[in-house]
């Protein structure tokens, strides 16, 4: 028994050290982007399969690109005409925000705020507790949007309440559960609409089966939270549905490097295949924002060729 624990033990540091991100799932590669389906909400403490979510917190509204826009919202566009969108992850989430930053630029009325932290994940709570950055980094900075992006870094166990709970058992799900659930009630206290984007396939086939799960058990949490949850993994797969650096372009089907050297990352053409719709629905968003608040996007001052 002695060493069963400080094998658990020492399983836990080593998992600790990790640093990377993770995975998820859609259509066909060779296929249009894929397509955020923002989710009917369900009834506070339910899941879409009609089993309860650990750790709900109660009354939390759905709250869309399509629905109606918060009040917030509105008041801060209408001082600018600027949509503010505020990025959130790990290092998957630094490359989430630089894909949005080149896909919604500034001279098209959009602010894109880098708000990750590589090394970060819902296990780490000890390093950082995200839920409370987050809040400090919205009082500072309130945003319109928000995008989350979190992966391989909680591909491990957690200790909270003096246990160590494994990957994916009942307590790791409490926990982690419950810290997802309440990291998104702050997020939208802004008045932002929320996106959780998901994970490639990965190339060691272990780590992509750990990361199937987790973002299998994100994806629930976003379901009953009324969040919009983007699967990524149909996009990184290959035609024969396998892991390749190489995927066809989405414009003019030839083959493309999209994948980092470390079989976890994408490189930045590979982000923006992932965010291309994300995109597409927050220009909308913008423009119902604007129209709505009366308040016209900025219009870009000519560079000197232009002139």
């Amino acid at each position: 028994m002695a060493v069963l624990v400080l094998g658990l033990i020492a399983g836990f540091v080593v998992g600790l050290s990790f640093v990377g991100d993770g995975r998820v799932a859609l259509p066909d590669a060779t296929g249009p982007a894929p397509v955020t389906s923002p989710v009917p909400p369900v009834a506070p403490g339910a899941s879409s399969t009609g089993t309860d979510v650990p750790g709900a917190p109660p009354a939390v509204a759905a709250r869309t690109v399509d629905g109606p826009i918060d009040s917030q919202v509105l008041a801060r566009v209408r001082r600018d005409g600027i949509l503010r969108v505020g990025v959130f992850g790990d290092s998957f989430g630094n490359g989430i925000w630089d894909a949005l930053y080149r896909q919604l630029p500034r001279d098209d009325g959009f602010e894109v705020l880098k708000f990750a932290k590589e090394a970060t994940g819902f296990t780490r709570y000890r390093v950082l507790d995200l839920e409370k950055r987050a809040r400090e980094q919205l009082a500072a900075q309130p945003v319109d949007a928000v995008v989350i992006s979190f992966g391989a870094n909680d591909a491990q166990a957690v200790f909270a309440d003096g246990h160590l709970h494994p990957l994916m058992s009942d307590g790791w799900k409490q926990v982690i559960g419950d810290r997802i659930d309440s990291y998104v009630q702050a997020l939208r206290a802004t008045g932002a609409v929320v996106y959780w984007v998901g994970l490639p396939v990965m190339r060691d086939p272990g780590l992509d089966a750990d990361m199937q799960a987790m973002d299998a058990f994100y994806q629930q949490h976003m379901r009953q939270l009324g969040v919009p949850f983007l699967d990524s993994r149909p996009l990184t797969l290959d035609a024969e549905g396998k892991y390749n650096a190489y995927l066809p372009d989405l414009k003019t089907g030839k083959p493309m490097l999209m994948r980092t050297g470390d079989g976890l990352h994408m490189i930045g053409v590979g982000y923006q295949r992932l965010t291309s719709r994300v995109a597409a629905d927050l220009r909308r968003y913008a423009d119902r924002a604007r129209r709505e608040s009366g308040r016209p996007a900025p219009v870009p001052t000519p560079t000197a060729e232009a002139r």
